[in-house]
């Protein structure tokens, strides 16, 4: 459970509303060029939803459409979610992307934290129903995505819409979790930046996966521990209400810590808003 359970004051001003996705993808990176076997991904599917999913391939006729017959190509069927596509590209994600996007992952936060080179990649894309949460979705994709790292043997995932590359060890320990805390390590990467008087800050990248403000943080750099576990409790507090906090709210752990709410333009990005906290 989060520190952030809960809000206190009022506030008129609604936060910013962002567009659900209508897919997801990332890119799961291979030490050498071979595509997974379907049952090594089905089985490894099961161990990672741990229940909540249930996944198979798509019928012939389908997977013929998708290209079925090069034996690199796969529809899948994720039940009560929607529709998944994997396929393998015999080459690394060109112009170094993959590597550049490593310091923004959790998983680079360890001192001498390498990430493995590969050989090759396979593209994985979900496409969830208008009908299905969007956390559920989510939870799919990245019980996908491990189940993909785990049977192929990756060395890591580029999850390009959280800007951040992975290291396959890290991946598959916080997947093996079907929890929103954990998991929202992977759907972010994490920016941190000094700041004027002896601060520092942290800027999350990839809430508008599920339609929420990222958040960008500042606290004393002597507090940075501190600051970098509150960033991910904050994201798991509004991943979990599934909507943002209202502009002008005051949150905090206990009913004495208050912390304002505000909205502010990205330091990164002036034309996105970000959920901006100080403590």
């Amino acid at each position: 459970m989060s520190l952030f359970g809960k809000i206190f004051g009022s506030g008129k001003r609604e936060a910013p509303t962002l567009e659900k996705p209508k897919s997801h993808l990332a890119f799961v990176l291979l030490p050498f060029d071979e595509f997974p076997a379907n049952d090594a991904i089905i089985a490894a599917f099961g161990k990672y939803s741990q229940g909540h999913h249930e996944i198979s391939i798509a019928s012939d006729e389908e997977n013929d459409s998708a290209g079925k017959e090069t034996k690199d190509v796969v529809l899948l069927t994720v039940a009560g979610i929607g529709t998944a596509f994997v396929a393998l590209i015999p080459q690394p994600i060109p112009n170094g992307e993959a590597e550049a996007a490593f310091p923004l992952s959790m998983s680079s936060f360890a001192q001498g934290s390498q990430l493995p080179a590969h050989r090759a990649h396979v593209v994985v894309t979900l496409m969830p129903s208008e009908e299905t949460d969007i956390i559920e979705g989510m939870m799919a994709f990245t019980s996908l995505l491990a189940a993909v790292t785990d049977a192929a043997q990756g060395v890591g995932v580029y999850w390009g819409n959280a800007s951040a590359t992975h290291s396959s060890e890290f991946f598959l320990s916080m997947a093996s979790e079907h929890e929103i805390s954990p998991r929202i390590l992977l759907w972010n990467g994490l920016s941190r930046a000094g700041e004027v008087g002896g601060k520092m800050s942290f800027l999350s990248l990839g809430m508008n996966q599920i339609a929420l403000p990222d958040i960008y943080l500042i606290c004393d750099a002597t507090s940075a521990g501190d600051g970098l576990g509150r960033v991910f409790d904050l994201l798991t507090y509004i991943a979990s209400r599934r909507k943002a906090i209202p502009a002008g709210e005051t949150i905090g752990a206990t009913a004495e810590e208050k912390i304002r709410v505000q909205y502010v333009k990205s330091p990164a990005d002036p034309k996105q808003i970000v959920w901006k906290v100080e403590i």
